[in-house]
């Protein structure tokens, strides 16, 4: 990247924690990620930050992060948190609403299952600044529900999250990135942005509710990580061109676990 970039990282972190499969990152591997980030002066967006870079008129200078994690797992507030605020750095976690206070139980989900943050924890972090978003009721894949289960789901979750935070639920992320454009249309009915899993930087003119993002566990090694940073992004296209290709067997606009 060059030192005035139109575009922002949104990158996509699951649970911080030493644990085998691609939805844990170990904190020390998060911590090198930050870190080089910080080298690099990237500063990190808010919700309110990022929407008005999408409508400012012109292109904005200076490199710019927005970081997100889904599912709402309870070692975000243990070893995630700790570290955004060691760094100067805010985030926005996407949480599945009626899985609050419990573990993941969803399809293709690890046994046992990940304890994930209870409403206590979400006020508290909220109250520290960290954002959250909706990632639907109960983890369900929504392009296999009947059009008013789904709608539902898109919908209730952000309810129930203004409700407990007292403030708008902006941004939604569907559960294991799978939309069709159905979930889409029923997304941008409730909310104003939603983060998919397309692989690349976020540009200014990307449909609202078809944002994409760097998914952070491909680039666990630091050299990988500098790499991309740098502008050197053979890696980079290599996945997102095996991503593409899974993308189409499926039929569906994104997919991965999560």
């Amino acid at each position: 990247m060059t030192a005035v970039d139109d575009r922002v990282l949104v990158l996509t972190y699951h649970s911080i924690a030493a644990a085998p499969g691609p939805t844990s990152i170990a904190a020390e591997t998060f911590r090198m990620q930050l870190d080089e980030l910080d080298r690099l002066g990237y500063r990190s967006l808010t919700v309110a930050d990022f929407v008005a870079w999408r409508s400012a008129p012109a292109a904005a200078g200076g490199r710019k992060v927005l970081l997100t994690f889904d599912d709402g797992f309870a070692d975000f507030a243990a070893a995630a948190h700790p570290l955004l605020r060691e760094h100067g750095r805010s985030a926005l976690v996407f949480l599945p609403t009626g899985r609050i206070g419990g573990s993941e139980d969803w399809a293709g989900a690890p046994q046992p299952g990940r304890r994930l943050l209870d409403w206590g924890a979400v006020r508290e972090l909220a109250g520290a600044g960290i954002e959250f978003g909706a990632h639907g009721v109960t983890h369900a894949d929504l392009t296999e529900l009947p059009v008013e289960a789904r709608r539902a789901e898109i919908a209730a979750c952000g309810r129930a999250l203004a409700a407990e935070l007292g403030v708008p639920t902006r941004c939604f992320a569907a559960p294991y990135g799978r939309v069709d454009r159905g979930v889409v249309a029923d997304i941008a009915a409730c909310y104003e942005l939603s983060f998919g899993t397309r692989f690349g930087h976020a540009r200014r003119d990307d449909p609202r509710c078809e944002l994409p993002r760097i998914e952070m566990h491909y680039f666990r090694e630091r050299r990988r990580w500098r790499d991309f940073l740098a502008g050197r992004h053979g890696y980079f296209h290599f996945r997102r061109a095996l991503r593409g290709a899974g993308i189409a067997a499926r039929g569906v606009l994104a997919t991965v676990r999560g």
